[in-house]
Order: structure tokens, then C-alpha cells, then sequence
């Protein structure tokens, strides 16, 4: 039984299409029934958008697994009257929600990516959050890969908000106990049971891993040499296996 991130692992970050063997190992699930949802970070379309986008590049992908952290959301951040930090996208598909964006009274302060944050965007972050309002984090990503450079990822940022404020964060995506759970359920089974294939060691993996679930780090996103990262993590965060790319897990899995 699978997690599987999209963003690194499934698509590639720079040309958003199919990496290598990706669309076959899916295909491999769904044939031989082998249950599986996956796991994205999506926050610039709608899920259903996104899910019609993953299928019309080749995926064959059910509704029934697929989770994003608006589907979470929506059940979580009960207050209407909120401000937003992120991309156009991402403040449209929160007003399709439901949601107002407020930058005088809000209730709640959400956070999602953007690689054209200023030192004027995070003041502005800092200073809603002393307000004593919630801080969301849509999910809790180590870096952000975009046109080839590597920048702070949400899980960054709202490190960075705590530490100005002294103030906790809620995250609703990976890799919250919340959101895990939620995959959980719709596999049916126990943590023990699941295997985690991501790019991101760091705010997928190790998480995943304090769960119980066995952990897959693929090099085709964020990080593309795992010297970056498996030096500084501890004997226990370590990954069960490293590859390439999902395309090689797969080959490996077939011919074992």
C-alpha cells in the first residue's frame, strides 16, 4: 500500500509533466489492485482541477485516491473571515471555498507558497500573527523547486513566523498526523502497512516515517543528490531506500 507525492515524484517540477515511469507504475497499482492514494501539496488549482489535469498528461488516477490539502481544509479552518499569503491561484481557489479575504479583522492567517515573497511579505506575516489569530499552514514543505532554484518551502516560512512571534502553527497537508490519517483511512489499513514515495526527505518523509510508515526517497525533485540531506538526518530518520526516480523503484519492485 502506497502514499505517493506528485510534485518531484510523479510530475516533474519544471515541465509539470510525467517523470520517467511514473505513469507505468500507477498503472501497475491499478491493475493488480494494489491500494494507493495520492498525496500532493496542491495549492494553486482546485482538486478537482488537479486531478483533471494529472489524468489528461496520462495518469490514470481515481478521485477515490487522490487527497490534497484542501480537502482538508475545509474541515479544519472553520473561520470564513481570513488573510492569505500565497500565489493569485491560491487566493482564488480559497474564495471559491468559501472563504473572505480580510486584511483588517481576520480571523485566520493561511500560508502557501510563493517564490516572489519579500521581507515586506513576511513583516506582514509576523505582524498578523502577533494579532494572537490561528496561523494555518497549508502544508509543511522543506523547499520550494522552481525554474531551477530552490527556495524556502511553507514549512520554512511558518518556521520562520513561530520563531519571530513565539506563536504556534497548524499545518493541514503532509506532514500532519491529520492529514496522514485521512490517507490512512481511505487505504483501509494500519501506518505500518503504507510506503511513502516522495522527493522531500525533509517535509514528507521523516514525518511519514515518525508514523510508522516505511519511507522511499526519490532524487527526481527538490534534492537530486542525497548527500544534500541524508548526512544531516538522524540514524532514525533515515529512509528505507533511495532512488533515482519512481521509474527505478518500480523496475526494482517488478524484478525482485
Amino acid at each position: 500500500m502506497y502514499f505517493i507525492d506528485v510534485q518531484g515524484t510523479l510530475i516533474s517540477d519544471d515541465t509539470r509533466l510525467p517523470i520517467e515511469g511514473a505513469i507505468e507504475f500507477i498503472d501497475y497499482l491499478n491493475t493488480t489492485k494494489t491500494p494507493y492514494v495520492v498525496i500532493t501539496n496542491n495549492t494553486k488549482h482546485t482538486s478537482e482541477e488537479f486531478l483533471k489535469y494529472l489524468n489528461s498528461i496520462g495518469f490514470n488516477i481515481p478521485a477515490t485516491n487522490y487527497l490534497d490539502p484542501f480537502s482538508m481544509l475545509t474541515k479544519s479552518l472553520t473561520a470564513k473571515n481570513i488573510v492569505a499569503f500565497g500565489q493569485i491561484s491560491f487566493l482564488e481557489v480559497l474564495q471559491s471555498l468559501g472563504y473572505t479575504l480580510d486584511t483588517k479583522n481576520p480571523q485566520a492567517l493561511v500560508i502557501s507558497i510563493s517564490k516572489d515573497y519579500t521581507n515586506e511579505d513576511y513583516a506582514n506575516m509576523i505582524e498578523y500573527a502577533l494579532k494572537g489569530i490561528d496561523i494555518i499552514g497549508m502544508h509543511e514543505t522543506s523547499i520550494y523547486a522552481k525554474d531551477g532554484k530552490k527556495y524556502p518551502g511553507v514549512g520554512a516560512i511558518l518556521q520562520l513566523v513561530s520563531f519571530a512571534t513565539n506563536r504556534n502553527y497548524t499545518v493541514v497537508g503532509k506532514p500532519s498526523v491529520d492529514f496522514y490519517t485521512k490517507a490512512k483511512q481511505m487505504l483501509g489499513c494500519e501506518f505500518e502497512d503504507i510506503t511513502i514515495i516522495s522527493d522531500d526527505m525533509i517535509g514528507d518523509i521523516i514525518g511519514a516515517q515518525k508514523l510508522g510508515i516505511k519511507g522511499v526517497f526519490v532524487l527526481s525533485g527538490k534534492i537530486k543528490d542525497a548527500n544534500e540531506v541524508l548526512p544531516t538526518l538522524e540514524a532514525t530518520q533515515q529512509p528505507k531506500e533511495v532512488y533515482n526516480n519512481i521509474g527505478e523503484y518500480y523496475w526494482k519492485m517488478k524484478h525482485n
